[in-house]
């Protein structure tokens, strides 16, 4: 089973001095009024729909306007299309910069998440800020993301995938009534008012924090700037069960290889059969096996068959093309694969000025959202993945540069990424990267030094046969298997 987490937090500050105070009538619910326990249970809001895009000549500039009836139809076959490419393009830039910045071993995010929360600001973003934000997240063809997003949300898998999100905003604060309206509409987003008095803010924001993502994110919010007027929030929760489950009693400590020096033991759960489907990519030298869940999800991990690699590097050669391989069969295969618990929280300020977005931290056009001058003060992302042995059973590229092998084994005992995909268009939805899933021990020299050019390191693997070793840097290129398996084709 796997239990995934993803949690967004955008604050946005005046520019220039407090902003001016404004009540409208009914807009918002007192903080102490807010859904608590056992409401946050409920089925969530549908999410609707949401155009941005039409534009108009006003004085010589270009002013961008959002058109919600323009985007009432559900999506084409080809929006959909676009859609998961243009994911699967800013998670690559996104989680590249993140890896690149951070010195943590493990690393975990959702970038479905972060662009929720940037397609939740886009509604009240204007001409260069909501250009900005569309290039960004490689919509620049899509217009009606915000929308397609939001109507996707709602089909992935019903009982895996839940979505919360929350909207607080400094007492009087002069919100326009439209974006108000349509951040509940169309993200479920409720508006909640703060009561000015810090500490009962905070704790009541991280009450519903742990309410919404079920006990397993509590204190996220440790302070609140006193010029924070708008707080949006979002919540993921993914909980997927194997298809076919890992047997517990089968799980040992074995050997996670940290690099051709060291090791470090951990938990490694095993199958002896189970139905994989994977491949080879020979540029870079990777390894990708989908293990399916319910509710048409995959648990995609990728795993470079030399030490020396960088996120960058492997996820440029990614592209949605590649992981979208629907062709390939599942084989009956020998698994490896380490329990994980994995939390990773971050300030995506810095990513996401690298990105392009400098602009939202500085003078933003967001004038959708209120006559003030607003800026973004603050993007706080935290996820956690729980991976464990628990499931339900069940019965059983580019050009020519993949393949598949004739090995019979995949063992997952060396650094390596790994996505959260929806299969039926491998729309991402979480990310992250191990390089020791066992941080807190102490790493052990290995007797004999292994190289990643020597391929023969690893055959004395101890859960395996020499016959039958795993799919690891011991792997030898081999013809593909075209009697009972599909080649993948090349992207049109």
């Amino acid at each position: 089973m796997v239990l995934l987490w993803g949690l967004l937090v955008l604050s946005l500050s005046c520019l220039r001095g407090p902003c001016s105070v404004f009540s409208p009538v009914g807009a918002m619910e007192p903080l102490g009024q807010q859904l608590m326990s056992g409401q946050t249970q409920e089925k969530l809001p549908p999410l609707f729909l949401l155009k941005l895009g039409k534009q108009q000549e006003l004085g010589g500039k270009t002013a961008w306007k959002k058109a919600p009836g323009d985007c009432k139809e559900a999506p084409t076959p080809e929006q959909t299309h676009r859609l998961a490419q243009a994911m699967m393009a800013f998670t690559t830039d996104l989680f590249s910069l993140v890896a690149q910045n951070s010195t943590r071993p493990n690393l975990i995010l959702s970038p479905l998440s972060v662009a929720l929360a940037l397609s939740h600001l886009a509604l009240g973003a204007q001409n260069q800020t909501l250009q900005r934000l569309q290039q960004v997240l490689h919509a620049d063809s899509g217009p009606c993301l915000p929308h397609l997003l939001s109507r996707l949300c709602q089909d992935l898998g019903p009982g895996a995938f839940r979505l919360a999100a929350r909207m607080y905003l400094q007492k009087g604060f002069p919100i326009k009534e439209d974006f108000m309206e349509q951040s509940e509409q169309l993200f479920g987003a409720k508006p909640v008012s703060l009561t000015g008095r810090k500490e009962d803010d905070l704790a009541n924001i991280n009450q519903w924090v742990k309410e919404a993502t079920e006990g397993k994110i509590e204190d996220f919010l440790s302070d609140l700037s006193d010029g924070t007027v708008l707080l949006l929030l979002n919540a993921i929760h993914f909980q997927g069960f194997w298809r076919s489950k890992f047997d517990p009693n089968l799980t040992q400590r074995d050997t996670f290889h940290l690099d051709e020096q060291f090791t470090v033991p951990v938990d490694m759960m095993q199958a002896r059969s189970y139905p994989l489907r994977w491949f080879l990519l020979e540029q870079p030298e990777i390894q990708v096996a989908h293990f399916p869940f319910k509710n048409n999800m995959s648990f995609v991990v990728i795993v470079p068959t030399h030490f020396e690699w960088n996120v960058s590097q492997v996820l440029a050669n990614l592209s949605w093309d590649i992981l979208h391989q629907p062709l390939l069969r599942e084989r009956p295969t020998k698994v490896q694969l380490p329990r994980l618990h994995l939390k990773y929280q971050l300030d995506l300020e810095a990513t996401l000025s690298q990105l392009g977005l400098q602009e939202l931290f500085q003078a933003p056009d967001l004038s959708g959202i209120s006559d003030e001058s607003l800026v973004v003060s603050s993007v706080q992302h935290q996820s956690t993945l729980e991976l464990s042995e628990a499931g339900v059973e069940a019965a059983a590229a580019t050009s020519t540069a993949m393949s598949r092998m004739s090995l019979s084994a995949f063992s997952v005992n060396r650094p390596f990424l790994f996505l959260i995909l929806e299969d039926t268009m491998s729309l991402p939805l979480f990310v992250g990267s191990v390089r020791n899933p066992n941080p807190g021990a102490q790493p052990e020299r290995k007797e004999q030094q292994d190289s990643p050019d020597n391929r023969d390191s690893f055959q004395n693997e101890k859960s395996f046969s020499l016959e039958d070793k795993p799919f690891g840097p011991d792997l030898k290129l081999a013809p593909p298997l075209e009697e009972d398996y599909p080649q993948p084709s090349s992207p049109k």
